[in-house]
């Protein structure tokens, strides 16, 4: 009998399709617009401006086009992406890095993957939840799947520890700046008022999630033959410890992983004191990997030579959330996606309470694969979804709730969004396999959604 072919789906061809049908929809979807104003720094929607405008259809060349403004729009995520994956390799070069992997495994026993499964879940849960950090991170992920992979784990647990912590978190996120901060400035609420709930729901997430990704990471420790991708070849993904037998960190080595630390720390500091944005952590990190190759007694020469190697290793990935951020660029350069969202608004008008919070969050993940961008949609879809609550007696803490799950949620399924494409690019992970895996917990997380939306529609959710 002939062995069915694993069917993987090349995510440039996969983004680029999307963007010429997005280019089609343009020749059947009628133009519109919302009339804008700015307020307070930040372009936001009139509630009730919508209005036909002349249509502007997707040419050939605009569909190309798109993948160059994709870049442009896409740009401090690239630049960060890059600049990362430069720094560490300046990391692996000077070896620090996987030596104090290998330390770190040394001391603990590869029979410790559950303690470093459940505390490398935690730091990313606690990045997307209370920071709103997924992009930051890309470049990271290596180094988890090295790690698990070293455990006799394969590298789906790896990128799952770090989509699904993240994503989750930030769905759910308490204190999440680019949803929950956007939306409540808008919705003119205290900033991340209504944390009690939301945090309720994080623990939920984070403990039911972290019980399905333990149980598939004991499954496949007992019988490697059930992992989902047993058949995919992630030798080069490994770091070979054998290597650093008998070898301890220098003061070199030991001061430039202190110093990385110092870059998590200061962009912290910066993002809620200084008000810094991606180009400023982004400035960090090259600052720590030029560090980090001075303690480790590199010239000039090899630091920008690791910063270019590690920059080429991270450009197919950066080159994926580029594309991606074309599909966005195609919708509004035609003037379709405003005339989606209407539409989307228009269709929940006459709902009952609850029936309209679930239709918020089943528009908002559908607008998702269109719009990747929680902050953008906010930018978009707050200014009319809070009217359109007020209307129908569904308070603005419930509206913006309703918006952070539909954003949420469905980030860590969503072929469109080019993050999450990376993320599996790092681990060799086929999506369609991903998706098998994490299709269970994303209904397990539109079920505690839609009970938490029950809950806060009979408390009357308010700003406490």
């Amino acid at each position: 009998m002939k062995k069915k072919k694993s069917l993987n789906i090349n995510p440039y061809i996969l983004l680029f399709s999307v963007i010429a049908v997005c280019g089609l929809l343009s020749y059947f979807i009628p133009a519109g617009s919302f009339e804008r104003q700015v307020v307070d720094g930040k372009t936001m929607v009139v509630a009730n401006s919508y209005k036909t405008i002349e249509a502007n259809h997707a040419s050939i060349i605009d569909i190309f086009r798109a993948v160059p403004y994709g870049f442009i729009g896409a740009a401090p995520i690239i630049a960060i992406i890059l600049i990362i994956g430069g720094t560490l390799k300046i990391y692996d070069k000077t070896e620090a890095i996987p030596l104090a992997i290998y330390k770190l495994i040394s001391r603990l026993g590869t029979k410790s993957s559950n303690l470093l499964i459940i505390a490398f879940y935690l730091i990313f849960a606690l990045l997307g939840g209370f920071l709103g950090w997924i992009e930051t991170m890309l470049p990271f992920t290596p180094l988890v799947v090295a790690i698990m992979l070293a455990l006799g784990l394969d590298s789906l647990v790896a990128v799952s520890i770090v989509i699904v912590g993240m994503m989750a978190g930030f769905c759910a996120g308490p204190t999440n700046v680019l949803t929950v901060g956007i939306a409540q400035q808008i919705s003119e609420l205290p900033l991340f008022s209504g944390f009690s709930l939301r945090f309720a729901v994080w623990i939920i997430f984070l403990v039911g999630s972290l019980a399905y990704i333990l149980a598939y990471a004991n499954k496949i420790k007992k019988d490697p033959s059930k992992s989902l991708v047993a058949d995919i070849d992630t030798s080069d993904l490994k770091y070979d410890f054998s290597t650093y037998e008998g070898k301890k960190l220098n003061s070199g080595q030991t001061l430039s992983l202190f110093a990385l630390l110092a870059a998590f720390l200061l962009s912290l500091y910066g993002m809620f004191k200084l008000k810094w944005n991606i180009n400023d952590m982004t400035a960090v990190f090259l600052l720590c990997g030029v560090v980090a190759g001075l303690l480790n007694k590199m010239n000039g020469n090899e630091i920008v030579n690791s910063l270019i190697e590690g920059a080429k290793s991270a450009m197919g990935g950066a080159l994926i959330v580029g594309i991606a951020r074309g599909v966005q660029w195609i919708l509004e350069t035609t003037h379709i996606v405003d005339t989606i969202i209407n539409a989307m608004a228009n269709a929940l008008s006459n709902t009952s309470t609850l029936t309209a919070g679930i239709g918020i969050i089943i528009a908002v993940s559908l607008l998702n694969g269109l719009v990747p961008s929680g902050s953008g949609k906010a930018m978009a879809l707050i200014p009319l979804v809070i009217p359109l609550g007020d209307l129908i007696g569904l308070n603005r803490q419930i509206t913006t709730l309703c918006y952070q799950f539909g954003d949420g949620i469905t980030n860590m399924v969503w072929f469109t969004y080019g993050s999450l494409l990376m993320f599996l690019s790092y681990g060799k992970v086929p999506y369609n396999k991903y998706l098998k895996f994490v299709a269970p917990l994303i209904i397990f997380f539109f079920i505690v959604a839609i009970g938490a939306l029950y809950v806060a529609v009979k408390i009357n959710y308010g700003p406490f």
